[in-house]
């Protein structure tokens, strides 16, 4: 395409990078698009038509199981001329490269238009969940109605390896740089489980732009995703809180009205190449991102 350049994202561009989130009204916020170049800084990408930027991506790899593409951002002066599409490919064919077999994400309605044409397919939908505790219900109210957080404990970095191997079969594969970076943005907001059996869930959760993003989240059992989000909840007290609830999980569908939580948008889950890791979805409460996975 004349006039397109696609070059490597740095952190002299995440000033750019916030302005087209703000566009979007998405939650990151600057330590999050750092964190991205952290993951996978040789698979940040920016875009720029004609010397003026105009787009991003990020993309992170776990391994060769599968990758995750996300943050596709194209400023409104620049939509219509095929930058995110070039942006994609460019993508896709670093995560190739790596050896990577399967490409996941997270699709908008107006992204999915785009990814289609390129082989994605879909996987399942995931819901963005949102509670104003200021405006609903006190957290007092939330503690009482789901009654004492037993067996929650906090998280701290000498949980993390027990954390890694528990999460590994739910997401797919090993996550263990992202659960240490997550682990240490706001440890007040990370808390696991256990009981006879041994570790039964965890939950890490972070200050966003605009509210709390809960996710990581995974339990084996919905009573133990009920007391991680009590402690949750508690902990943040007034505000704003989000997550991302994959939508085969049908106990979580109803942890989430029970705890009064509305949906504010749906994305499409979608993959590229064969999906032989699809992890367990349905003990995931919270992803990590759309970003992320």
């Amino acid at each position: 395409m004349n006039g397109l350049r696609i070059r490597a994202l740095s952190e002299r561009d995440i000033s750019f990078a916030m302005t087209l989130k703000n566009i979007a009204g998405w939650n990151q916020t600057e330590q999050d698009w750092r964190d991205y170049l952290y993951y996978d800084r040789e698979g940040c990408f920016l875009a720029e038509f004609d010397g003026e930027k105009a787009a991003t991506m990020t993309t992170i790899r776990y391994g060769t199981y599968f990758g995750w593409i996300g943050m596709v951002l194209v400023h409104p002066d620049y939509r219509g001329r095929g930058v995110a599409t070039q942006l994609l490919q460019s993508g896709i064919r670093h995560l190739r490269d790596q050896g990577v077999r399967c490409i996941k994400l997270d699709a908008t309605a107006m992204g999915k238009k785009v990814y289609v044409p390129l082989g994605f397919e879909e996987e399942y939908d995931v819901r963005r969940y949102e509670l104003d505790t200021a405006s609903a219900l006190s957290v007092p109210k939330h503690t009482a109605a789901f009654g004492s957080a037993g067996g929650v404990q906090p998280l701290t970095g000498a949980h993390l390896k027990e954390i890694a191997a528990y999460d590994e079969t739910i997401f797919g594969a090993n996550r263990s740089a992202v659960l240490e970076r997550l682990a240490i943005r706001e440890p007040q907001y990370c808390f696991f489980t256990r009981d006879d059996r041994g570790m039964t869930g965890y939950l890490m959760a972070h200050q966003g732009y605009e509210a709390v993003q809960i996710g990581p989240w995974a339990a084996s059992d919905v009573h133990a995703a009920e007391a991680l989000l009590t402690a949750l909840l508690a902990s943040v007290g007034e505000g704003k809180v989000f997550f991302d609830l994959p939508c085969p999980n049908v106990q979580g569908i109803g942890l989430a009205e029970k705890a009064g939580f509305r949906i504010q948008r749906t994305f499409c889950r979608m993959h590229l190449g064969n999906n032989a890791y699809p992890g367990e979805p349905q003990l995931v409460y919270g992803t990590s991102g759309a970003e992320k996975g």
